[in-house]
């Protein structure tokens, strides 16, 4: 594994996206910043850390046996292994929310964003950004976030984690084929929050309805079924969970 340590970056994924266009990358790099000024999320969402106290890191890794209509089993690979490890390293319940949050006791501390390259019809390699609230105490205008700290009351070594949540991406990557998708895809499922139960949500035009998501579609669309019988799918960014 090959860490490159900088103080303070705009984006993580920015960095290491240069890298790859400007120089023959190491497999298995990761890029971590003690203040990641300008971090992005999904569909160019701002994600907001504080520094020395978030976790905010890029990695690199090189894919094969993967065609390019299999891009969400990147994003379900990667979501499975942050959401396992950290499931082994802390003390609480965290979960996945649709399509890559990282949930603990029922409130966001984390986001995934996965950006493949893609050559001959072939994923070639992936840049996967993390952010994870580690040990902040409190977020300005944020109900909804917590962190690791404030749902287990513990202080956490940034460094570890980055170790172990970064190992366990390389680890479940490399072993990504044909083969295993199908048993990650299944994972992922079981770790959805809100799976199975009734909740509300929201579509962009304002209008609020009552659904249960039932899975997700190998290419990432959210399965819900409605009171009324009607069984629908949506995109990222065409319906919001209510909580």
């Amino acid at each position: 594994m090959n860490i490159i340590k900088l103080s303070a970056i705009d984006s993580t994924n920015t960095y290491l996206t240069q890298l790859v266009r400007n120089s023959e990358l190491t497999d298995n790099t990761v890029v971590v910043a003690k203040h990641q000024e300008k971090g992005r999320g999904q569909r160019e969402a701002v994600w907001q850390s504080q520094p020395s106290k978030s976790l905010t890191f890029s990695v690199f890794k090189r894919v094969s046996g993967l065609s390019a209509q299999q891009q969400f089993a990147i994003s379900v690979a990667v979501s499975v292994a942050v959401t396992n490890f950290l499931n082994s390293f802390v003390a609480t319940d965290i979960q996945l929310k649709w399509p890559n949050d990282i949930m603990a006791a029922g409130k966001k501390c984390g986001g995934i964003l996965i950006e493949n390259q893609v050559r001959a019809a072939s994923i070639n390699s992936t840049i996967v950004g993390v952010g994870l609230n580690v040990n902040e105490v409190s977020f300005d205008n944020l109900p909804q976030a917590t962190s690791l700290k404030l749902t287990t009351g513990l202080t956490f070594n940034l460094d570890e984690l980055l170790i172990g949540i970064s190992s366990e991406i390389f680890s479940i990557l490399n072993r990504l084929d044909e083969d295993s998708v199908d048993l990650r895809h299944k994972e992922y499922e079981q770790l959805l929050f809100k799976k199975d139960k009734q909740s509300l949500y929201r579509l962009p035009g304002g209008e609020e309805f009552l659904g249960t998501i039932t899975g997700v579609t190998t290419s990432g669309q959210l399965l819900m079924d409605l009171p009324d019988g009607r069984s629908l799918k949506f995109w990222n960014k065409e319906i919001e969970m209510v909580y």
